[in-house]
């Protein structure tokens, strides 16, 4: 078994917590590879490394130290290879990381005997017109009005026919993953992670009328967008973000690649909402 090492080296306690680690497999003699990016951060040359977007080709397991932020940008660099992820959590608000680092040794000999399952989340992606890049989302692909105070205009059309024109602050195309995320703040639902589906959710629609839309996961969206400052934003997962001009086309559909996580804990998804959304349990009613 080899892991693959990606953290978010903005958290505070970072440092200490890869080197321990880093320490404690090579007493175990588990293989590993670090991302590139890690190296001059741990000043450690000498450690095995490959950068992100090829690290999942030579690993059997990423971890991705940090939080939900980290995990989004660890899915979308490894999705080609498929490897599973395991996320590993160092605070905050967190849905996709579940391990916490003083329970992380024991869930690598967990991991050594099997003792864990897979989920596989859906993931987006989004075509520009005129650009060869298709874009990777675990979460969601938001169009954006930018910096400027008005409203954009986005034509919407599913498998080619025409849906609605919002007149809007933006939006939101998100995954069963990503509907506890940007989509619940701006009115959308609650999808279950293995939902086949994707959540269409205006952003401060100027219409009341205008309400967030589930279709299948096998529909092809196309968006045009109208602005009259002559551009708007595109974001992937929040983190990535290009400006487009006015006018331009983007299709969004289904991704060829999915991202599986590892789960060592057997614990329901709405256990999970009423943890993290803080729900009342039914003997405070």
């Amino acid at each position: 078994m080899r892991l693959g090492v990606i953290a978010n080296t903005g958290k505070p306690m970072i440092v200490e917590v890869l080197k321990s680690f880093l320490k404690w497999l090579d007493q175990q003699s588990i293989k590993y590879l670090v991302d590139t990016d890690l190296l001059d951060f741990l000043n450690d040359s000498r450690l095995p490394h490959l950068p992100a977007n090829k690290l999942g080709f030579d690993v059997d397991f990423v971890l991705s130290f940090g939080g939900d932020g980290t995990f989004l940008q660890t899915a979308r660099s490894i999705s080609p290879s498929q490897t599973p992820i395991i996320g590993v959590s160092l605070g905050g608000f967190g849905y996709l990381a579940e391990v916490s680092p003083d329970k992380l040794r024991d869930r690598i000999l967990d991991l050594q005997q099997g003792k864990f399952h897979l989920q596989e989340r859906m993931m987006l992606s989004a075509k520009v017109e005129g650009e060869e890049t298709d874009y990777i989302a675990l979460n969601d692909i938001v169009i954006d009005k930018g910096g400027f105070a008005r409203t954009i205009k986005i034509e919407t059309f599913v498998d080619g026919e025409f849906i609605n024109l919002f007149n809007s602050d933006g939006l939101i195309l998100s995954t069963p993953t990503g509907s506890t995320g940007y989509s619940l703040s701006a009115g959308g639902p609650i999808l279950e992670p293995n939902c086949g589906s994707i959540v269409i959710v205006p952003i401060c629609p100027h219409t009341l009328a205008n309400r967030p839309l589930v279709v299948s996961h096998n529909r092809q969206i196309n968006v045009i967008t109208t602005s009259e400052f002559g551009t708007f934003m595109l974001a992937v997962d929040g983190q990535q973000v290009l400006e487009l001009q006015s006018g331009q086309k983007v299709g969004i559909s289904k991704a060829p690649f999915v991202t599986k996580i590892v789960c060592f804990e057997v614990s329901s998804f709405y256990n999970a909402l009423r943890t993290k959304l803080r729900w009342r349990n039914q003997m405070d009613m």
